[in-house]
């Protein structure tokens, strides 16, 4: 051992955690390849509940899109300001059933579930990127929540601030006795815990098989879902599930959105405190998307429109990065960064299935350090 590690072990441990805390992801995943008495300090239990209960920092945009053929998904880091190409990252779990889906991001994990077009059961993966862990969770089935059939399932996936705790939620729905009547369950499962659990929760609202990818804020899930269950039309409200309290809630969208309504996209807002929606609109020359920002979180009448976008190509918007700036898949399959006050348009020189990009926000951090099974470069 060297002698500034020497001088460092005879530091009194809260000191050395307190000097560990302030260096980044990349600088502790180095450190631990220095000595044994590192990876220890920077795999103790409270050193780990001290970097989660941090508040994150985002430094990259994780970007998630599926080839035009359907045979390929990707995943990469992209820079937080110019959305310039940081790494492509290697995907942890070739599918088995089919289509590996991702579900959400928070606090340095993303989720993905892997399942198919058909009967839409699969399997659960947590995974961090930055260090290239990974988890498997245990397959638990619906079937028998249900007297008659089990029709499909959908998940969420969020951070628990509270127990420092990382949960998935899937909620089942089938029949029971009765064909016409469609009834639903919950499940949760914790990082902590290792196991799922069955909750009590009524489910309020009905997400069809082709629910979209969550959005993760103010310690929520949220989903676009249907008052009640249905297969066509406009999703027509937002439905919630706390993983701290363990609730579901029901949030409406924007009033009067006109009878033109085609298609409603969430996103979180460029901060990530609060919730913006995307609304598409059939034209006589194509469609236009409405912008909508929840100005103050969990309040209706916050919702205001801030943009209005007509263009007479195909456009797909992903996300707000910046004031002023939109992520958006347009013709061609092209990813661009639009300014639309502006209508300045800037290719990223990404191509992919419009419908199929997801991005969120990205912090790196040490999550999955103590579990899980490392992916092999």
């Amino acid at each position: 051992m060297t002698g500034s590690e020497d001088l460092y072990v005879k530091l009194p441990q809260d000191v050395i955690f307190q000097i560990l805390f302030k260096l980044s992801t990349r600088t502790l995943l180095n450190l631990r390849c220095v000595s044994k008495s590192f990876v220890s300090l920077i795999s103790h239990p409270y050193f780990l509940r001290l970097r989660l209960s941090s508040a994150p920092a985002a430094s990259h945009h994780l970007l998630y899109y599926e080839s035009s053929d359907y045979t390929k998904i990707y995943f990469s880091f992209h820079d937080s300001q110019t959305f310039s190409l940081c790494k492509m990252l290697e995907t942890p779990f070739r599918s088995v059933n089919g289509y590996l889906r991702l579900v959400g991001s928070s606090r340095g994990v993303v989720c993905l579930f892997d399942t198919n077009y058909f009967n839409f059961l699969g399997t659960v993966i947590l995974w961090n990127p930055f260090i290239g862990k990974y988890k498997i969770l245990q397959t638990m089935q619906g079937f028998r929540y249900f007297k008659s059939s089990f029709s499909h399932m959908a998940v969420g996936f969020g951070f628990d601030h509270t127990n420092l705790d990382f949960k998935v939620v899937k909620i089942l729905y089938g029949y029971d006795n009765n064909e016409h009547e469609l009834r639903s369950k919950a499940l949760v499962y914790g990082i902590k815990t290792g196991s799922w659990r069955s909750i009590e929760e009524f489910v309020p609202c009905f997400m069809p098989k082709n629910w979209c990818s969550n959005v993760f804020v103010h310690g929520v899930v949220h989903w676009m879902a249907y008052r009640r269950p249905q297969f066509d039309g406009h999703l027509d409200c937002i439905m919630g599930f706390d993983v701290v309290e363990e609730i579901f809630t029901v949030m409406e969208v924007p009033q009067n959105l006109g009878p033109n309504c085609k298609d409603m996209r969430l996103s979180p807002m460029v901060n990530e405190q609060s919730l913006s929606l995307f609304v598409s609109y059939r034209e006589n020359m194509g469609e236009s998307w409405d912008v909508w920002l929840m100005n103050d979180y969990g309040k209706v009448d916050s919702w205001a429109r801030k943009y209005v976008i007509v263009l007479e190509q195909v456009f797909v918007p992903i996300k707000v990065v910046n004031d002023g700036e939109i992520l958006a898949a347009i013709s061609d399959e092209l990813l661009v960064l639009m300014n639309v006050e502006t209508e300045e348009v800037t290719d990223l020189a990404v191509c992919g299935l419009p419908l199929s990009f997801y991005a969120a926000d990205y912090d790196p951090s040490l999550a999955l350090i103590d579990t899980g099974q490392q992916l092999m470069e």
